[in-house]
């Protein structure tokens, strides 16, 4: 029968590192080395400093064969304790660690947006009825210039109603009551709209006084819902006198559809005839004259619209003719190289089914599109800015395809034909 004598844990302290214990302290100089590579960026140079020295002693003496185990512990303990305590700071700052995640996927969803798919909002009406542009609905004793008004004996409603409404419409509501009696002043400093969270226009009027009004919407919508019979100021250029419990702007507006825009499938394929394509306008001439006599046509008299607004850098309209074809509007059909065109989209529009008026004769209506040249035309002719105002699309400023209305829901919501 064997015994084994029994070593206290002081015995064993003083006796070498056995293999087996070697073999943990070339694992533990290993997982230091990982731990300085993971860890660079956020450990100072100090302490990568003092991890370095302890970690050269403590290689040292694992090599000597003669070195305790106790004083190896203690090294081993000493090495841990000061890594730890590098990135002590570091983790209590979570907040800069979800900064960083936010940051990274802000950068991811910019590439994203760059060339896969980005959202636009249709901010006028040219589209209609396939695709809603902002839309003012102002009572008619408010603007009965407008093309469209609120039903007649319009309130503002309830806000339970008012909640939903902007829920499946996207609809805001306007009613402007002055409670003293005031100046309206209709200037930039005081009529001006402000874009919030990078996607949400809403306009301010600051009277003289300083009562301030505000309501969701572009300037030139919310406009459009202001009252068409004050009393001018004499002298004073758009400056009107108001009196206490005057209504100043009264009707609602819709929010235009904001849509998905497929930027990576004209990687592959060039753009066909009938899409609805969103193209770039910096480099087309004329956008800013006729944003201005598109305003005009809505209902904002030419007194108020003082200046011509800064064009929309985006336009969407459908594609009715590629390179080569020679496009000749009849009204309010067109034909295309002699031809009828076959499309469903286009022959909706020609048709005049529903609320579709066909294509409207003017400007440029017949054309041959010469090289990398497309030509676009508003579903809404009559009142849409288009090819026949301005020219052709070039290649290079198309955008994509327009993919699905995602918001709001009560009208197109879903993949867009």
């Amino acid at each position: 029968m064997f015994f084994f004598k029994k070593v206290s844990a002081e015995e064993l302290g003083e006796r070498p590192l056995d293999r087996k214990g070697r073999k943990e302290g070339k694992a533990l100089i290993k997982g230091i080395r990982k731990f300085l590579r993971y860890n660079d960026d956020l450990i100072a140079d100090k302490s990568k400093e003092s991890i370095a020295e302890k970690r050269t002693a403590f290689s040292k003496a694992l090599s000597d064969r003669s070195s305790k185990r106790k004083d190896l512990e203690k090294l081993a303990e000493d090495l841990t304790e000061t890594c730890k305590k590098s990135v002590k700071d570091h983790k209590a700052s979570a907040w800069k660690e979800n900064i960083e995640i936010i940051f990274v996927a802000v950068v991811i969803a910019m590439g994203i947006r760059a060339y896969f798919i980005q959202q636009f909002k249709i901010p006028t009406g040219s589209m209609q009825p396939t695709l809603n542009g902002i839309i003012a609905y102002p009572t008619e004793d408010m603007n009965p210039l407008s093309e469209r008004h609120a039903p007649s004996g319009y309130e503002r409603p309830s806000f339970p109603q008012r909640l939903w409404d902007k829920f499946w419409f996207g609809r805001s509501h306007v009613d402007w009551v002055v409670d003293d009696d005031d100046i309206l002043i209709l200037k930039p400093e005081n009529l001006y709209s402000k874009t919030h969270l990078l996607f949400f226009p809403r306009t301010y009027l600051v009277t003289e006084n300083g009562q301030k009004f505000s309501a969701p919407g572009t300037q030139s919508r919310v406009e459009m819902l202001l009252n068409r019979n004050l009393q001018r100021v004499p002298g004073r250029s758009l400056v009107f006198s108001v009196e206490k419990g005057q209504t100043i702007a009264k009707g609602y507006v819709d929010t235009g559809d904001q849509l998905v825009v497929n930027k990576f499938a004209y990687h592959w394929v060039l753009p066909k005839r009938d899409d609805i394509y969103v193209f770039n306008t910096q480099g087309i001439p004329g956008i800013q004259r006729n944003l201005l006599n598109e305003e005009r046509r809505n209902g904002i008299s030419p007194s108020w619209a003082t200046e011509p607004r800064q064009g929309s850098q985006h336009y969407i309209k459908r594609l009715v003719g590629e390179p080569g074809d020679t496009i000749e509007i009849l009204g309010p059909g067109f034909l295309i190289n002699g031809e009828a065109p076959s499309e469903a989209g286009i022959l909706r529009v020609m048709a005049q089914e529903g609320y579709y008026t066909g294509y409207v004769r003017r400007g440029m209506s017949k054309v041959t599109l010469p090289e990398g040249k497309f030509w676009a035309l508003g579903d809404n002719s009559a009142n849409s800015s288009d090819s026949r105002d301005w020219g052709t699309v070039p290649q290079q400023d198309i955008v994509g395809r327009a993919a699905l209305v995602y918001y709001p829901f009560g009208h197109h919501f879903g993949p867009i034909d």
